[in-house]
């Protein structure tokens, strides 16, 4: 006899493989069919909580999954912008491209030298006529005319089907945000503004009013660096900035994803609790910071994803029961993937969220006991513990996606880590400062940038070490695999003995 929970996390174990394999394979929709009306057969006539009804209920979310992925993929005819494609001239082109409008969906990604739109499309002209499409573009074109989110635009442009860079699957990549096609340098025509929805403009507008004060009241790159930390944006960092992060295993601090958010989270929750709040009180101060978070970034659906993350370690922290926990990772992993399937195989930072969740409630606590010695001043040891944790458990996926793995990630995120919620603080007040008088943003802004400036002059001296880290390319999925595999069986191992 099975047990409820034991029920519900299988089935949405089942649920995750079945988006996994669909993301490899493509099963006819007649097997999906018959495979699926046996489960509920199955279900119908077995006895609840059965070995039967088990392995009925696990093939029926199996087959969920599989279907979930596979309807997710756009059906590619004349009424997708897709199906234009690399498409050979024809005699409603003009130079081979197509003439359509779109409505910008998200700020403009705004480069040194170009910027990026992601456009949705809404009509498609062929000669006289005009119909209905559907499907986004990213269109890459001249830092100059400016155009915002919620602009109607006017486009004529060959369109091209995105294709893997070198070992990026940078179409799969696309394919996360519903983009499947690609448009370099065509002609662009404003037709109408303020189109999008009236509350992530109002977002956009104030966060583009927090961007330009920062810059204001502190130098680049620590106003960059301050943005890649409080909102996420890492646009402006020099190169060498951000390669001496990757050399440091310290990118996670501005990159927006559960793994940043949770390691945060957890340190302020140690801050909290050494300033003499409770833990609950401490919960419900990081919640609402992460709602913030999620608010003034203009709620993507990959921050959103990062805060739940977040949020599921800080309440297995609040509980203080890890092992009643699976049951909810199993349930919001399911949740994400309805909302959208691809981001398991093709989204690097879920990935990273997952595993860095999982090590911060199964791994963290169990590290505690060979931790002892270190004091507890401002929550110093739980911090070694949970970024060890973290460590441990994205080491064999960043080897494997990155090809390359850090010796001084763990001396780094310590000597880096337990400073980023302070100098997000004062960031913060810098900000808010320089809002209501720059002067006073300015004042608040050196303290802020002292504290950047350590940090970023300690990855410039730790990355520029000979050690600091080795490239590891090419390497199989299998070792990968054996990693996680033999890091779990440490888990459960451990887990058994303390239980």
């Amino acid at each position: 006899m099975f047990r409820k929970s034991q029920l519900v996390f299988y089935a949405c174990l089942a649920f995750i493989l079945g988006v996994g394999l669909a993301s490899f394979v493509f099963i006819g929709w007649l097997v999906l069919y018959f495979t699926g009306l046996a489960g509920i057969i199955v279900l119908i006539f077995s006895k609840p909580k059965s070995l039967p009804f088990f392995f009925a209920l696990c093939s029926l979310f199996f087959v969920f999954g599989l279907a979930r992925y596979q309807l997710s993929i756009p059906k590619i005819d004349e009424r997708h912008l897709s199906f234009y494609n690399n498409q050979p001239e024809v005699e409603f082109y003009e130079r081979q491209s197509v003439s359509f409008k779109g409505l910008v969906l998200d700020e403009p990604d705004v480069r040194k030298d170009h910027v990026k739109l992601k456009v949705e499309s809404r009509e498609l002209k062929v000669g006289s006529e005009v119909k209905k499409v559907e499907g986004r573009v990213l269109i890459k074109t001249d830092l100059y005319p400016q155009y915002d989110y919620g602009d109607v635009l006017q486009i004529d442009c060959r369109l091209v089907e995105p294709e893997p860079i070198e070992d990026f699957a940078y179409e799969k990549y696309l394919a996360l945000s519903g983009i499947y096609s690609l448009c370099y340098n065509g002609r662009i025509e404003k037709i109408d503004v303020g189109r999008g929805n009236w509350f992530k403009s109002t977002v956009f507008k104030i966060k583009a009013k927090i961007v330009q004060t920062s810059g204001q009241i502190l130098p680049e790159p620590q106003a960059s660096f301050l943005g890649g930390l409080l909102w996420g944006a890492k646009k402006g960092l020099p190169e060498e900035v951000l390669e001496n992060f990757n050399k440091t295993g310290v990118t996670h601090i501005i990159a927006v994803s559960g793994y940043n958010i949770t390691i945060i989270a957890v340190a302020l929750t140690n801050i909290f609790i050494g300033l003499g709040l409770s833990r609950v009180k401490a919960f419900w101060l990081i919640v609402l910071g992460i709602v913030f978070f999620i608010v003034i970034t203009g709620s993507p659906a990959s921050i959103v994803r990062a805060g739940l993350m977040g949020l599921v370690v800080l309440t297995a922290q609040t509980v203080g029961r890890a092992a009643k926990m699976r049951n909810t990772l199993a349930v919001v992993c399911l949740l994400m993937l309805l909302f959208n399937p691809k981001i398991l195989i093709w989204d690097a930072g879920f990935q990273l969220s997952f595993l860095a969740t999982i090590g911060l409630i199964y791994l963290a606590p169990r590290l505690k006991k060979y931790t002892t010695r270190l004091p507890q001043t401002f929550g110093l040891r739980e911090s070694f513990t949970t970024t060890l944790s973290a460590i441990i458990l994205t080491a064999p996926l960043i080897i494997f996606q990155f090809g390359r793995f850090s010796f001084l990630a763990l001396p780094a995120n310590l000597l880096i880590l337990p400073i980023i919620p302070l100098n997000m603080a004062v960031g913060f007040l810098a900000v808010v400062g320089g809002l209501i008088w720059l002067p006073l943003g300015q004042v608040i802004g050196y303290v802020s940038w002292i504290i950047l400036t350590y940090v970023l002059k300690l990855t410039e001296i730790l990355g520029g070490l000979a050690f600091a880290s080795t490239p590891l390319p090419g390497l199989h999925w299998i070792f990968m695999a054996a990693g996680y595999l033999f890091i779990g069986f440490i888990i459960f191992k451990n887990q058994k003995r303390t239980s």
